[in-house]
């Protein structure tokens, strides 16, 4: 392990040492967070669960001023961003070195991984509009939402998703900013009776930036998001909930000269494309009875269509249909679930018929048992303890689970550790997708395995709370997908023979005061991974990355301040020239990236702000060739009624 233990006992003692010289003061309720999405399906306050959390909040999200997610999570701990430049532009997130598969994202508790394009979440899709909650727990997750939580999970709750609300309320808000930047947005709630309902749509719409070294054409994108979450109390017992939401999107994109410079070069490229999540529930919750019940429907559906001066390039379709049933039950210090699951799954490849014909259409089903119980063994010592057993159709049967404890040694202080495993089946475009210029998948693949341990401290001395946790993970049958096939003259995807190792630390401190609420945030990352012997470091991946953010409301009761850097350090990445020259690993410098935001209230209900992102309008690459995004100002007018 290249990790060295050493190194980690050592980070560990120095963490809890610094942390437990500071003074003891008392916890008090307003810093207790439950936690009930993400890690868990049971509810469980933060500084209790065994595991590496962070939570941004309504306030959080709003006093930032962003326009995309990716501004939000940008610098939390353990997260890899990759963006191919302007807005819309392919944007992917690893965590804890894992792949960008490995991460499992739900939006209003439906899982939103892209069947269609290898799994992956593509972060340029999700504007921060209507976002009230985000929450990335880090570390395997698979024995609670199966195949893909090897890195973590990524839940995201909108304005539709956070519940009903007795009070009717409205909020508008409208933007114009440079790079011919629209933004609009409304959400409204009301309830009559035993019917509440909430919804939202937002809007944005921008020139873009020219992402290539060379030329100057700007790539475009247009997003349009709606949401409506209608809950009705059936009966004092029985509940039932819908959820919908669609998002449209279109964006311009470049080819690549694959003759010249093997880089981005200027393009009549398009996608459109569509997603579209449901969640139909019942829940059964008897007043004063320890047992309740749920059972849903999720459905989630993305299309991509590409086109190349105005010719179909072809397009994929992904869709995964789940029926879950979950019982709770409480006793004493305990609660428990269970229940079962059957997933479906469907690909669909569409293309003309060139060298070869890619259109196709594939699927699979998984069934599966799953339970979890949380409790306190003894007195200050919490556990979490959850397993999940997988009959996939198309793979061998697999066994995930996780195992945690928490020791709070006072009111300030707990130190937790948590052991667990977690599978990724292969992907539809890895067995099977058909680029017959590019790539070719490869039936034959089995499943990814992980394993990871985590020990960490948490501690909370009322106006100052951190955490910081040293993980170690094995990755066995990590798969490649850039293994080149001479017989075909083509990439295509193969089991590495060897493991990744993933090694790391990740530290997250924040300070409250009268005056400013002051975060900060540090990793550091060990990927790398061995084939037949030899070990090479995981691309697209910082060793050292970091966050610092401030906001404040100046002393005043009418303005607000929120800035943040966020520091990436040194990545490599693989650059592939013209043939016949063989591809190359090159190394993507540092760079920090500044952010601002400027609020006025101007009333009780209306509000100005002025965001300004990469305000020192620094160049920077994440993947070799694409520009960074460019210095942005967007200034925004927001009513707000309830």
């Amino acid at each position: 392990m290249k990790f060295q233990t050493h190194f980690t006992c050592t980070a560990v003692y120095a963490a809890v040492a610094t942390l437990l010289s500071a003074p003891v003061l008392a916890q008090t309720p307003d810093t207790i967070e439950t936690l009930t999405v993400t890690g868990t399906r049971l509810p469980v306050q933060i500084a209790k669960l065994p595991a590496s959390v962070s939570v941004l909040t309504e306030q959080d999200i709003q006093a930032s001023g962003a326009v995309q997610l990716t501004d939000l999570i940008r610098g939390l701990p353990g997260v890899s961003l990759s963006q191919s430049g302007s807005p819309g532009g392919l944007t992917e997130l690893r965590v804890r070195g894992s792949e960008s598969n490995h991460l499992l994202v739900l939006i209003d508790g439906v899982v939103s991984n892209d069947i269609g394009q290898g799994s992956l979440i593509d972060l340029a899709h999700l504007t921060s509009a209507n976002v009230v909650r985000i929450e990335l727990l880090r570390g395997p997750q698979s024995a609670l939402w199966g195949s893909g939580a090897i890195g973590g999970v990524l839940s995201i709750t909108t304005k539709a998703g956070e519940g009903a609300s007795a009070k009717p309320s409205i909020n508008l808000s409208a933007g114009i900013g440079t790079q011919g930047t629209y933004q609009g947005s409304i959400n409204a709630a009301t309830q009559n009776g035993d019917v509440a309902v909430r919804t939202y749509a937002n809007y944005l719409k921008t020139d873009g930036d020219n992402i290539s070294r060379v030329g100057n054409e700007d790539d475009g994108y247009d997003n349009m998001t709606a949401g409506i979450n209608v809950d009705y109390a059936l009966a004092d017992a029985h509940t039932l909930s819908a959820k919908f939401r669609s998002t449209q999107y279109e964006n311009d994109y470049d080819g690549t000269d694959y003759v010249t410079t093997g880089l981005p070069a200027d393009a009549d490229n398009v996608t459109d494309g569509s997603q579209l999540s449901t969640k139909l529930a019942w829940r059964y919750a008897p007043d004063a009875s320890a047992y309740a019940s749920t059972v849903s429907f999720d459905y989630r559906k993305d299309d991509n269509d590409n086109t190349t001066s105005g010719v179909d390039a072809g397009g994929t379709t992904g869709e995964r249909l789940a029926l879950n049933w979950t019982s709770f039950y409480n006793f004493d210090n305990w609660q428990v679930a269970g229940g079962a699951e059957y997933l479906q799954r469907l690909f669909e490849q569409r293309g003309p018929v060139v060298f070869g014909d890619p259109n196709q259409k594939q699927h699979d089903n998984t069934t599966s048992l799953f339970g979890e119980a949380t409790g306190d063994l003894v007195d200050n010592v919490f556990a979490t303890l959850s397993a999940r057993f997988d009959n996939n159709s198309e793979f061998d049967d697999a066994v995930s689970y996780r195992a945690g404890l928490t020791w709070q040694v006072s009111k300030t202080y707990a130190l937790f550790s948590s052991y667990g495993k977690a599978i990724k089946t292969p992907t539809f475009t890895e067995r099977f997708g058909y680029f017959p210029d590019s790539f070719i998948g490869n039936p034959d693949l089995t499943p990814e395995e992980s394993e990871e341990w985590e020990v960490g401290v948490k501690a909370d001395w009322n106006s100052v709370t951190a955490q910081m946790s040293a993980y170690s993970a094995q990755l066995e049958d990590e798969i490649n997908g850039f293994v080149y096939d001479a017989t075909q003259g083509v990439y295509t995807a193969a089991n590495v023979d060897g493991e990744s190792s993933r090694d790391g630390v990740d530290v997250e401190v924040t300070w409250l005061s009268d005056l400013a609420k002051v975060s900060a945030s540090y990793s550091y990352l060990d990927a790398d991974q061995t084939s037949f012997g030899i070990a090479s470091t995981e691309l697209r991946r910082a060793r050292h990355q970091g966050a610092l953010s401030v906001l404040s409301d100046l002393g005043t009761e009418k303005f607000s301040l929120y800035a943040k850097l966020a520091y990436t350090g040194t990545h490599y990445d693989t650059y592939f020239p013209p043939y016949p020259a063989n591809a190359e690993t090159l190394g993507l410098s540092a760079y920090t990236l500044a952010s601002v935001n400027l609020g006025y209230q101007v009333s009780e209900k209306w509000a100005l702000s002025l965001k300004v992102n990469n305000l020192f309008d620094t160049d920077y690459e994440d993947i070799v060739g694409y520009a960074g995004q460019e210095r942005r100002a967007l200034l925004s007018v927001s009513y707000n009624h309830q």
